[in-house]
């Protein structure tokens, strides 16, 4: 249950989007600031694709060269075989976070009104940018007519909570791409642990 306090700041910053009513030049920084935002997010994003898929060949390959071996490092002792486990189950782990990495996504959460007078009076946002709204619209037509009717200030808001998605995705990438990276590093560890016990 929130405190009073921050009802009274949740009141202050939904006062504060209404009353954002920018001259043309301001808006038109407003609206390009914003652009920038949501593009390095989206970048972010696609580096964050790029890394995995780096990884990915990595272990492909370290996953390749022990499955060829597989039958020297069962014959070799147990403790090869501990440690083929141990690889098995590292490896395992690292392409269920690279998979949650690549299809990492964040949820899309509707809106709520801050308080009574936002509710009567809602922060309009008029769903032109993100492709599944986009085609939501019946006919190419409705999308257009969405397009020219919005106020650019509608606009910029539709594009800060598209930043605020985007921004979602791009945390949940970068928290799976790391636990992939753990679970490589443990999976390289054990991989370099067999190689040793077989040339001794």
């Amino acid at each position: 249950m929130p405190d009073s306090g921050s009802r009274t700041l949740n009141a202050a910053c939904a006062e504060d989007m209404k009353s954002a009513r920018y001259d043309a030049p301001t808006l038109m920084l407003r609206l390009d600031q914003a652009w920038r935002i949501l593009n390095l997010n989206q970048e972010l994003i696609r580096s964050a694709d790029q890394k995995i898929y780096l990884l990915i060949v990595m272990s492909t390959l370290l996953v390749t060269y022990v499955s060829t071996n597989l039958e020297k490092i069962v014959n070799h002792g147990v403790v090869e075989r501990v440690c083929l486990i141990l690889f098995l189950v590292a490896g395992a782990a690292f392409f269920f976070f690279a998979l949650t990495t690549v299809l990492a996504r964040s949820r899309r959460l509707l809106a709520r009104p801050l308080n009574r007078d936002e509710a009567e009076h809602p922060v309009v946002t008029p769903h032109l940018i993100f492709f599944g709204d986009i085609s939501q619209r019946a006919r190419p037509d409705d999308y257009a007519a969405s397009f020219h009717q919005a106020d650019l200030h509608d606009v910029l808001n539709d594009v800060c909570h598209q930043i605020h998605q985007v921004a979602g995705i791009a945390n949940n990438k970068y928290r799976a791409y790391r636990r992939a990276w753990m679970a490589l590093a443990v999976e390289v560890t054990l991989f370099l642990a067999l190689e040793f016990s077989l040339v001794i």
